[in-house]
């Protein structure tokens, strides 16, 4: 059973996240853990004021009745179970210490519409997760509507100097209920011609190997601009989801700098998955 963890604050913004984690989680038959930092809202500083639980009580009160959304509106809600916690604290500290011991296969978190910057697109917390979390965290805009029909096309997107396993692993694991199609791709800055094409072959064969089961598409990307490669990508090929790892030191690792991110995900209207190493 894949685990799955959603911070949540009652903000229309959550509320889509966790439509989004329950449409996984039936066809996944996933455990749903609501978690609700009481003391704080999940969300900017400034968050509206009637989104502010005042009383523990109130918040598991506002949690059960999202529970109850869940199981009524799920089409395979007998694969689901679902819990409800609430935990006192800062949800960018109590989410990511909670993640350690739930050792969740996903954290799904709702993101802001878009704004002009960072923190107004992913919001603060979510920002904050998802550079102190170990664990997998799938960011999901508000305004993204959900089709499981339309969850064909992932984007894992790599650099040639880290060939993904760990990551593809997850990815594949996450989504192997589902029809789709994961264009494998490699980023090539300088160009293919640049890289030991014995490492490319290999890498390839193990993909098709490993995953017999899944259709693989490896591509490549190339140019100095790796987020505009990116997102052409996206663009021409009807990408329903990107995934990317944030690992430190690595070209890949550039698209989560706040100065970098927000060109790619300010116009970005489909999830974003993040994974660790």
């Amino acid at each position: 059973m894949i685990k799955f963890l959603v911070p949540v604050n009652f903000a229309p913004y959550t509320i889509n996240a966790i439509n989004y984690c329950s449409a996984l989680a039936g066809k996944l038959q996933g455990e749903i853990t609501l978690l609700y930092c009481y003391a704080k809202v999940v969300g900017e500083d400034n968050e509206v004021s009637e989104n502010r639980i005042n009383s523990r009580e109130e918040a598991m009160a506002e949690l059960e009745k999202l529970k109850n959304h869940i199981l009524e509106t799920t089409p395979h809600k007998d694969a689901i179970t679902v819990t409800l916690k609430t935990i006192d604290g800062y949800p960018e500290d109590i989410i990511s210490k909670f993640s350690l011991d739930y050792c969740p296969d996903l954290i799904v978190m709702g993101t802001k519409n878009r704004g002009e910057t960072i923190k107004e697109l992913l919001g603060s917390v979510t920002f904050d997760v998802i550079k102190k979390v170990v664990f997998p965290v799938m960011a999901v805009p508000n305004d993204y509507n959900l089709n499981l029909d339309k969850l064909t096309n992932i984007l894992f997107v790599n650099d040639f100097e880290n060939f993904e396993y760990t990551s593809l692993h997850k990815l594949v694991k996450l989504v192997g209920a589902f029809d789709t199609k994961i264009f494998n791709v490699q980023y090539f800055p300088h160009g293919k011609e640049k890289v030991d094409p014995k490492q490319i072959k290999d890498y390839i064969e193990y993909c098709n190997s490993t995953y017999r089961n899944q259709n693989i598409i490896s591509d490549y990307i190339y140019g100095e601009d790796l987020i505009t490669s990116s997102q052409e990508y996206i663009d021409n090929n009807h990408i329903d989801i990107m995934a990317i790892t944030r690992r430190k030191r690595n070209i890949i690792s550039q698209i989560l700098h706040p100065s970098r991110t927000k060109k790619i995900l300010f116009n970005a209207e489909i999830p974003t998955l993040f994974f660790h190493q």
